[in-house]
């Protein structure tokens, strides 16, 4: 078995191309993470489960995403080899894990229909459950590309309809929370490949119906005088595996079968499917078919949503028909010097979607961003998402001003992230000073976090250190800032971030709470932590 360390270059070395930009591409792809959010990464002890942990540590080492994460593997009754073999591979990978107890085997093992079903139904309820008592708002499941074509192909020929494993799912049942799969785009041969050259075993199934399965084939393979080479898993009589040996089939004959598997979802052509299904309601062909207006009633959307009406009260209608008074209520409860009331409650993945629709119709759009300030929470997070699709940065930078004049909360301020300004970024330098020195709270926050964002890796000057270090303000939401600045710095330029530190150049406050947040990052090891805590003030 290959060190931790070992382990971990190969993710981003050798396996660069199979798995860790894969891996990227999906969470950035589907919007999988998000600054903000605390994910519980669910591992099972298998292959799968265990790779996603290394990729989000790598992730929260090398990405842009600002995010806490915890590692949860649930004991649903595992035998003390299989929990052992778990601990002992956690303990191996450095993946921090917090395990608790449940007692789903014993409540399935006498369920003769369905045991696996419910199992997993349970496994996933608990889960959320104990994710959400951790603080968490959503859960990440170790399914891969293989698992998404294989349920496309056994809906079709077992269930006879058409549907995906989804990249991202909101719980039904657990308000507040998702489900997501980073490991979407990711080939389970190029996990089993990651496993093998790392000399790693990983978990199968290890629940008590396989092992009681296993042991009677292996009774009767002692009687018969096979070999234990010859007993097979499972897995072999279920219908996946019937459709893994389906697909494998195919792909001797066609190499892009399974790429077409995947890409028959992306690409519906809804003018030739017969019927749909859509919260319980089914949408037939006939329903618009004699009508002069030829386009079927799941056709039309955004793109007719704006024409000859008020902009201004068009959106808010708009955004108030995507409203969650779930996610309404929690947010609320994340930014309470905002009024409840101007919070409309739109997920951020659905404004984005309606931004990106939106900024199609350029005079609309304009209008709506020259209507500040805007009436309700959700409309500025939709302002900044028009800005993010300028490509010309003087434009872009023209348009922050206006908006970052009548921002009054961190979520907005930070939700905004254009990429033309880290297209250019020795433009972007003086902007960033311009901000810092108007000492308006949002003005300054950006500037820090956009030093964060842009200036930590490739272009880091120890220069942008001091520039954040002398920002000197009573204003809570600038004073976090700072502190998070710094305790990324922790993680991506330690050396010199430290000194910060040591020398005392950070207000008291600031200096201990970049030390807070550096000891609860994922991103520094222990023994960088212990000598943290040595240098908080008092």
């Amino acid at each position: 078995m290959k060190t931790t360390k070992e382990i971990e270059l190969s993710i981003i070395k050798k396996f660069k191309k199979t798995i860790w930009r894969p891996f990227t591409r999906a969470i950035n792809e589907y919007e999988l993470v998000e600054d903000g959010d605390k994910i519980a990464v669910c591992i099972s002890g298998g292959k799968d489960s265990m790779l996603l942990a290394k990729l989000f540590q790598e992730l929260e080492r090398h990405g842009k995403k600002n995010f806490d994460v915890v590692f949860l593997t649930m004991n649903p009754g595992y035998n003390e080899k299989n929990r052992c073999r778990i601990l002992d591979n956690a303990k191996h990978l450095n993946v921090p894990i917090t395990m608790f107890e449940s007692d789903i085997f014993d409540a399935v093992a006498t369920v003769e229909d369905s045991p696996c079903y419910l199992c997993a139904r349970m496994r996933r309820g608990h889960l959320y459950n104990k994710a959400k008592e951790l603080g968490c708002n959503k859960i990440a499941l170790g399914h891969h590309f293989d698992d998404v074509i294989e349920t496309i192909l056994m809906g079709m020929l077992y269930s006879g309809q058409i549907q995906t494993m989804m990249p991202k799912l909101h719980s039904t049942n657990f308000e507040g929370m998702e489900l997501i799969r980073p490991l979407y785009l990711v080939r389970e041969s190029d996990i089993i490949h990651w496993a093998s050259y790392n000399e790693l075993e990983f978990l199968r199934c290890a629940c008590r119906f396989t092992e009681a399965i296993e042991e009677e084939r292996r009774q009767k393979a002692l009687e018969s005088g096979e070999t234990s080479d010859d007993i097979s898993d499972i897995e072999s009589s279920s219908k996946r595996k019937e459709i893994k040996e389906l697909i494998a089939s195919l792909h001797k004959v066609n190499p892009f079968v399974e790429k077409n598997i995947f890409r028959s979802v992306e690409n519906v052509n809804l003018k030739t499917i017969i019927a749909y299904k859509k919260d319980g309601v089914t949408y037939n062909f006939l329903d618009g078919y004699h009508k002069e207006d030829k386009s079927l009633p799941f056709e039309r959307g955004i793109d007719q949503r704006f024409e000859g009406e008020d902009i201004i009260d068009k959106v808010e209608s708009d955004l108030k028909s995507m409203a969650d008074e779930g996610y309404k209520d929690f947010h609320s409860r994340l930014m309470p010097e905002i009024d409840k009331d101007v919070i409309i409650g739109v997920r951020t993945p659905e404004l984005r979607k309606y931004a990106n629709q939106f900024a199609k119709h350029e005079n609309d759009a304009r209008a709506f961003k020259k209507h500040l300030p805007h009436r309700y929470y959700d409309e500025m997070n939709l302002h900044g998402f028009l800005i993010e699709k300028n490509k010309d940065f003087d434009k872009c930078i023209e348009e922050l001003d206006d908006f970052l004049e009548y921002v009054d909360n961190w979520a907005t301020c930070d939700l905004t992230n254009p990429k033309v300004l880290g297209r250019c970024k020795d433009k972007l330098v003086p902007h960033i000073d311009r901000w810092i020195a108007t000492g308006k709270t949002y003005y300054v926050r950006y500037a820090i976090k956009l030093l964060m964002t842009h200036f930590l890796d490739d272009d880091y000057s120890i220069d942008y250190m001091y520039k954040v270090a002398d920002v000197h303000s009573d204003e809570y939401y600038v004073k976090m800032m700072i502190a998070w600045y710094f305790a990324t710095a922790l993680a991506k330029q330690y050396d010199d971030a430290v000194t910060f530190l040591t020398e005392e150049r950070l207000g008291e406050w600031e200096h201990n709470k970049t030390i807070q947040k550096a000891i609860e990052s994922n991103r520094i090891d222990k023994t960088t932590k212990d000598y943290l805590r040595t240098l908080k003030r008092k």
